[in-house]
């Protein structure tokens, strides 16, 4: 292959480069139209077609035009709020829950009110005290608001009661000060806890008692497992439940454990404050989720009970035909209460051979040829057995008969 100068090479380019320049000059400019000018020349040129687009009404804002409209990418609130009223106004509560205690009672709170975030029926009300307890009567008396509580005017369906956190100090009772977890101090402080479950339980409420949580401190952890077998021990004896979450926020050796499984089973931060105290809020979480299924199976006591739905008059009726077609046929009597009364089952049923040769209902043996009368096990051997013949199946002879 012969190599081209450098100077041909150049006036080779400069030949393409003019007949490119003509070949766009004499375009018609009717045709630039059509084809988009230049680059609808080049889509010719190449096989591409330029798509076709729409020109836009020429009644439509110029706005919109440049900016179409986006559709609507929510949900109106209208359309999630729960029917009730004519406006479709949210449910209102039926349902309250009362949560009574010291500071983790306000946390028992908030876990509850997030567990039951999706059902607006069910109102969990707060009604815990900070720095209080049932050491101190003197500061907030917790059997007497109990009372209170249970015979006010505000409806409560399930008391939640956690307390114990103030507790482990002395005790004052008719002017004498008990030491803390002595004996005298044990049987007074067990009163004060059956006395605030009693008021409730005399109006009918139910009372779930949440147990003391360990911390990291253990000489606190030695004291609160005492408080929680007088919690046990007590609230059952006055119709409450103890409800035990020890385990729930300690590890495999029942020690303090400040992160945990949250209720997805997720590994997080379960507890805070001083010596671990407190829950964090996902710690509050799953300390409400001990308290969910028995709230939700009181809950769903009180429901009503939804009616069956009538049937339009047409179809009951004939509802009703095909239901007394039904007694009939399998032999039961309707009384004039429109009950149903079936036919008296016999004690036994008739005695069937399972040898006995089939009859017919005139008592003629079945099986007649061809409708002639002639009964074939008749014909042979009458009431007997028939003889077998050379090559039928019950033919049992040997050596086989050829």
């Amino acid at each position: 292959m012969s190599s081209r100068s450098p100077s041909s090479v150049a006036l080779l380019a400069r030949v393409i480069v003019l007949t490119l320049c003509c070949s766009i000059a004499i375009i018609p400019y009717s045709h630039a139209q059509n084809t988009g000018g230049f680059p609808g020349f080049l889509q010719n040129l190449f096989g591409f077609k330029p798509q076709p687009q729409q020109a836009p009404p020429a009644n439509q804002p110029l706005k919109a035009r440049a900016h179409p409209r986006k559709k609507q990418d929510f949900v109106s609130t209208a359309v999630t709020r729960k029917s009730g009223s004519a406006a479709g106004a949210p449910a209102r509560p039926i349902f309250f829950v009362s949560v009574l205690g010291d500071s983790l009672g306000m946390l028992a709170a908030q876990g509850l009110s997030a567990a039951f975030s999706d059902k607006p029926e069910i109102s969990i009300a707060d009604v815990a005290r900070d720095l209080s307890g049932l050491t101190r009567d003197d500061y907030y008396d917790w059997p007497k608001a109990a009372h209170d509580l249970a015979v006010g005017k505000q409806k409560i369906d399930v008391a939640v009661v956690m307390v114990g956190i103030n507790d482990l100090q002395p005790l004052k009772e008719d002017g004498e000060t008990l030491d803390t977890l002595s004996d005298k101090w044990r049987a007074v402080y067990a009163q004060r806890v059956e006395k605030l479950v009693s008021a409730f339980h005399e109006a009918h409420i139910p009372v779930l008692w949440v147990g003391l949580p360990p911390t990291s401190d253990d000489r606190f952890n030695a004291q609160a497992i005492a408080l929680n077998e007088i919690f046990r021990e007590h609230v059952e004896k006055a119709g409450g439940k103890y409800v035990d979450i020890w385990d729930a926020f300690a590890d495999q050796n029942g020690q303090f454990a400040a992160f945990g499984p949250d209720i997805d089973g997720q590994n997080t931060k379960l507890r805070s404050g001083p010596n671990g105290i407190y829950f964090t809020e996902a710690g509050s979480r799953k300390l409400a989720h001990f308290l969910e299924s028995d709230i939700r199976r009181a809950f769903d006591r009180t429901r009503p009970q939804t009616d069956i739905a009538a049937l339009p008059p047409d179809i009951e009726q004939q509802a009703d035909d095909i239901n007394a077609e039904i007694r009939r046929e399998m032999g039961a009597e309707i009384s004039p209460g429109n009950s149903l009364i079936l036919a008296p089952r016999p004690a036994a049923g008739p005695i069937l051979s399972l040898t006995a040769r089939p009859t017919a209902a005139n008592g003629r043996l079945v099986g007649t040829l061809g409708g002639l009368g002639v009964d074939t096990w008749q014909d042979e051997g009458a009431l007997g057995s028939p003889e077998p013949r050379p090559g039928r199946a019950d033919d049992f002879n040997w050596p086989r008969s050829q």
